[in-house]
């Protein structure tokens, strides 16, 4: 598959990004194709009609209709009662990147990684928003930039503090403490 243009806008800089395959699991484990051959020619997935016509997989395409058969407009999206635009896709426009700290990688939640070709943003972590399609949600972005590649991490960020080596706990106020020993009316001296 050939790259896609990313425009990425940093600072009021504009840097065109080349967008290579997304990284899936076949990328990283391999892959197993399953095969069906009938006299050393490969058949195809396809559908046979009740009256005896097939289609192949490859020559049907799909699409949105109404009952009667008409291409069906496109549908509206509400939430919480409020209508959603939609968003153009992240090809057509430039997406604006910040500057943020490594340690907002450990709070992102990758869903998707494609290795981008981005000459001139300096080392470092970016973040933006990222949708491969139009969408009325666009998705967490990050853009990671490595002395030995770059790499746009889409996902989510997550709001979980990052804690420390030492964390303090504070059970018990011991002001409280005293006053609801003092008015404890129970006397256990007795005993």
């Amino acid at each position: 598959m050939a790259a896609k243009t990313l425009k990425l806008n940093v600072a009021g800089k504009e840097i065109p990004a080349g967008l290579e395959s997304k990284i899936g699991k076949d990328d990283l484990y391999g892959r197993v194709d399953h095969l069906v051959e009938q006299d050393g020619k490969r058949l195809e997935r396809g559908w046979l009609l009740a009256d005896g016509v097939i289609f192949r997989k490859s020559q049907v395409a799909m699409t949105s209709v109404d009952p009667e058969g008409s291409p069906a407009e496109s549908p509206e999206i509400y939430c919480a009662g409020q209508k959603l635009d939609l968003r153009p896709s992240s090809f057509d426009g430039a997406e604006t990147l910040e500057p943020v700290p490594l340690e907002t990688l450990a709070r992102f939640v990758a869903t998707d990684v494609y290795p981008i070709a981005a000459a001139g943003l300096a080392p470092g972590l970016y973040r933006g928003t990222f949708n491969y399609r139009k969408s009325a949600r666009p998705r967490d972005a990050l853009v990671l930039i490595r002395e030995d590649g770059a790499f746009l991490l889409v996902g989510q960020v997550k709001a979980c503090p990052m804690v420390g080596r030492v964390v303090a706990y504070e059970f018990f106020d011991a002001a409280e403490a005293a006053a609801e020993e003092a008015s404890d009316p129970l006397d256990f001296s007795m005993m």
